[in-house]
Formats: structure tokens, sequence, C-alpha cells
């Protein structure tokens, strides 16, 4: 007999399940019965990790249907997709791998855990006079970060957190151990890097550790930044947009980077004033001999004079200097797990469009105006979080990236990107109906009249709002090549579709490991499994999904044993 599964299991009707279960997402989609996994399982390790997917994969002469598994570590994913419903479970992995561990003399080879936060990440980072370009939730975990990009702040200057990893430490649907390198020579193995960095996380296995290139603060000695945060007013939103767009008229080069941000009051004592937070930076990446053109942060401070917070209340103070990047990266942090404590219309939009175009469309007087529809309502009932970060213009990382199609290292999509938008709505009950209203003639407005996309509408997996990937495949995947080259690593390395636990997949479930669907008997009625070494284990039919009420870690248990997986024993294979 094996050790038991050693972490917590938590079951649908255990007393707090609904603490467990939530995440992000759970207020926006918890009706619509795709976020209630059968079981939460906490893994303490790998083996917990190895013992929970044997126990997916079902056994027969137990009576244990196949299940899916959905990969949870932050939990920050909009559309719900590291949950599942069903007979289906959740392996929570927000604690297991936290380390951080140098691998190299010169510091800049890094191997992470995939529990650990943004805000721990860059903390560690910086104690070292290092960074790696990453987003700016502190609280969103490291796992589903750099498995769809890593979008944030120094995407101009440095690109994305996903273009750093060097490799993906991955533990397979058949329970081995995986190094998937970068560099590999193995053409199955480029393939599920290619897979692992953009295609859709969690659908290929489970990433436990990433190793990052990061970067020395010695190398760009000069670089500045400027922070500010401003009481908003339309006039003065549209102002600062106004400057994102004259940065790509302009030509400025990728040292520069910016993000607008807006946030409506929160409503709270101290905190009444809708905001916008300006964040900028200049990168130095021409090293020593380079000289910054302070012209740049000097018209951006003309236009937040007079505008801008004290640091009384709780707001940003100014950050105007020339500072490490490492400590920079640190202030364009958001300290928040979430925006608003409230259901939300979620929107990433994104464009190619030059600054030439979106100043003649009027685009920033036009998301000012959609801003302020909102702003200027008598009874509060919705709430705006919007980000504008520049991501386009001559020499951007980003925009060197575009030609990484189907055959490149990367699976990201739209890497051509001028500007990312995300635009969100939070609402109250009673305000749900005018947020979507809203939303909608914001995609008629900004895509299909043009003010902001030329009629083309690119999505992004970290900014999803769909729940089916599959059916708005073309949103979120910029080729046909790309989508089906991703869709045949996919049935190769899980053919059983362990990992595929809702419709927010790579591919569907076969249906040949799917359990029927019957429909639920009266509640009492069991099926009593008897097992020499557990004993007597109830399965009871509930609403048509079988899931354990008793003794599931020592079923987990029964799986065929597996040491913990030593860094030596770590090697690429076939997956």
């Amino acid at each position: 007999m094996s050790s038991p599964f050693e972490g917590k299991v938590i079951q649908l009707r255990d007393d707090g399940y609904d603490s467990h279960a939530y995440q992000y997402a759970t207020s926006t989609h918890k009706d619509k019965g795709t976020m209630n996994p059968a079981l939460i399982l906490y893994a303490l390790d790998d083996d917990d990790v190895i013992k929970a997917i044997k126990f997916a994969h079902g056994d027969p002469a137990q009576h244990l249907p196949p299940r899916a598994i959905a990969i949870r570590t932050g939990g920050h994913q909009y559309s719900g997709a590291s949950s599942t419903s069903g007979i289906n479970m959740v392996i929570d992995l927000s604690d297991t791998y936290d380390d951080f561990v140098w691998k190299d003399e010169d510091y800049t080879l890094v191997k992470v855990g995939i529990g650990l936060p943004l805000g721990k990440l860059n903390s560690l980072l910086k104690g070292a006079g290092r960074f790696v370009p990453h987003g700016q939730c502190a609280y969103v975990h490291l796992g589903g970060h750099c498995q769809t990009g890593g979008y944030g702040q120094l995407i101009r200057s440095f690109g994305l957190t996903a273009d750093h990893v060097q490799k993906y430490r991955l533990i397979t649907a058949d329970g081995k151990v995986v190094s998937v390198r970068r560099d590999s020579e193995d053409p199955k193995i480029k393939d599920l890097f290619y897979a692992l960095a953009g295609g859709s996380p969690g659908n290929f296995g489970v990433v436990t550790h990433v190793t990052l290139k990061v970067h020395k603060d010695q190398d760009h000695r000069k670089s500045y930044g400027y922070r500010c945060e401003v009481a908003y007013s339309r006039e003065l939103l549209e102002k600062l947009l106004e400057f994102s767009v004259q940065m790509d008229i302009d030509n400025r080069s990728a040292d520069y980077d910016l993000c607008i941000t807006f946030l409506s009051t929160r409503e709270r004592p101290g905190n009444n004033i809708s905001k916008i937070i300006v964040f900028s930076q200049w990168a130095n990446l021409g090293g020593s001999h380079q000289e910054c053109d302070d012209s740049f942060f000097q018209d951006l401070r003309k236009i937040c004079k007079g505008h801008i917070l004290s640091t009384a209340g709780g707001s940003l103070r100014v950050v105007d200097g020339s500072l490490p990047l490492s400590e920079l990266s640190s202030h364009w942090l958001f300290p928040i797990a979430r925006e608003f404590e409230y259901p939300y219309v979620k929107r990433a939009y994104a464009t190619r469009a030059d600054g030439q175009y979106l100043k003649k469309q009027k685009w920033a007087k036009w998301v000012s105006e959609r801003v302020e529809e909102i702003e200027s309502m008598p009874k509060r009932t919705c709430y705006i979080a919007a980000q504008i970060q520049y991501s386009g213009g001559r020499g951007s990382k980003e925009s060197a990236m575009k030609k990484n199609g189907a055959k490149g290292d990367t699976s990201i999509s739209w890497r051509d990107s001028s500007y990312i938008f995300p635009f969100d709505i939070f609402y109250k009950p009673e305000g749900k109906e005018t947020a979507l209203k809203w939303q909608e003639r914001n995609d008629r407005e900004a895509i299909v009249e043009g003010k902001f996309s030329k009629q083309e509408d690119r999505r992004y997996i970290w900014g999803s709002h769909d729940l089916d990937l599959i059916a708005a495949k073309k949103f979120y995947f910029d080729s046909d090549e790309k989508f089906n080259r991703l869709v045949s690593i996919k049935n190769r390395v899980d053919p059983q579709g362990l990992f595929t636990p809702n419709d927010f997949c790579i591919t569907r479930r076969p249906t040949s490991v799917q359990p029927p669907a019957t429909q639920a008997p009266a509640p009492s009625l069991h099926m009593v499994l008897n097992d020499s070494e557990t004993g007597t284990v109830d399965v009871p039919y509930l609403k048509g999904c079988r899931f354990m009420t008793h003794n599931v870690s020592k079923i987990l248990g029964k799986v065929d044993n597996h040491s913990k997986s030593a860094e030596d024993k770590i090697h690429s294979h076939e997956p």
C-alpha cells in the first residue's frame, strides 16, 4: 500500500466548500455551472500531484470513472478556466511550489516555483539587483502568467515573461517529470515548449517550475521612471491618451514604456475619488553611453501638474527619478487582489493600428467619453477598471516578435499589436443591464465601426471573456496553422483529455473517456465500493455527478507510488 494523498482534500458537500472553490471569476460565472468541482486537492509536492493524476485516470475495477483536472495557482483566470464542474477536480498549487533558486554564478538564471506571486518574485529579484518583465497584479501567481505571455509595463523594452522562460518543468498526463527546454534539439520537446508558452495554460500538463533568464540593473544604470496618481476628469484622461497616441507618431524608441490606468472610486473612507495612474519609464537599453530625452517626462509632468493626489488616504506617492529597473518595476505593481468585489463584464482589446489612425479616429476622445458615461451616472451602480498599454513602435520587443507565428518558439498570438486595452466594467445587481449594454456598445464602436481596431477583433487568453475557446478560436489565435499545431501537440501529450476540464480548452474531451450522462436518482442511493485495504467508500450519485465522500485520500493513495523527483532526476524525454 503506498502512502495516501498528503494534502488537504475538499469535497463538494464539505463545510466551507464555497470558500475553497472561490476564485476571481466566481463572482461572474458561478451561476453558469462551470465552477463547481467535485474535488479540490491541495497538493503538497510532486508525489501528491502524481497520485492525483493517477486517480483522475479512473479505475474500472473500483468503479472509479475518469475525471478531468483543472490546475489552479492564483485563480486569476477571468473565464473560470482554472476551475471545473461535474465529477471533475481542481489541483490547487498555490502553496505547493514557491521555491526560488539561482542556477548560475552570474545570477541571471533562476528556477522559480509557479506558486510564487508576482509581487514576491519581483522582491526576490530586486534583492539581487535583477528584474524580469511581468504583469502589474502583485497577487497573480507565476503559473498561469508565464503560460499566457506575461504582459506588463516593460513590454516594449524587454518583452513578456514567457520570452524569458528557458525551461518548464512539467508533470505529464502519464505522471512523468519532464524538463521542457527552449533550446532542446528534440522536436517533440520543442513542440511542448511552444505549446506551454502561450497555447492554453494547464491544458498540456502540470507546470511546477520555470527557469527564467533575468536582467541586471547594472546594464541599465541610467534608467528613469515617472509614476503619479491623478484625480480623474474626462479632459485629463483624454489628454493622457492623446499623449500615448503621440508616442507612436513620434516614433519613440523601445526604451520608453507607458501604461495609463483608470479606476473608478472604490467608495471607501479616504478612497472616494476615481483615479488615473500614470506608469512610465525609460529603460536605458543602450547602456552607459546613452542619454535620456527628458522631454518625454517633461510633457507628462505638464499634463499631470495640478491634478496629482496627495499621499494622504492611501494614494500612491509620486515616483520621479533615476532608479534601478528592479526598483521601478516594483513601483508598477498593484498591491490589490482584485479591483472591485462585484461581477464584471470583461474585455481586453488589442489593435495593430498606428498612432496616426487612432488620432484620425479620435480614439482618445472616444475612450474618455465611454468612461464618462459611467462616471457621470447620478447613482453609482457600475465601476470601470481600464488599462491602456502602448506596445508597438520603433524597436519594440513586442513588435519584434510579430513573426513568431506557428513555427516560432512560443505560441503567443497577436504580437504585432500596437496598443493593448483591457476595459472592464464591474456592476452591482441593479447595474447589470447597464454594464452589458455599455460593453456591447464598446464592442460595436471599437471594432465594427473601427474606432480602435480596424474591424479586427483580437483577444488574449490571459484576458478572456468567452467560455468556449474552440468556438472563439479565431479571436484568440492569429492563424489556423498555429491552432492546428497546438491541437496536434495536445492530442499527442494528453490523448485522454485529462487536462481538458472545461470548454475553454484547446480541444474537447474525448467522449470515450467521459462518464455517461445519467439522470440523478434519489440522494439516498449509493454505490458501495468494498476494498480490503481502504474499507467501505460511499460514492453517491447526485445531480448526475459521482464524487467521493469518504476516504478520498486513501483511494488516492492506492495509485502507483513515486519517490519525490529530485532535481538530478529531471531529464528531457518524449512526453
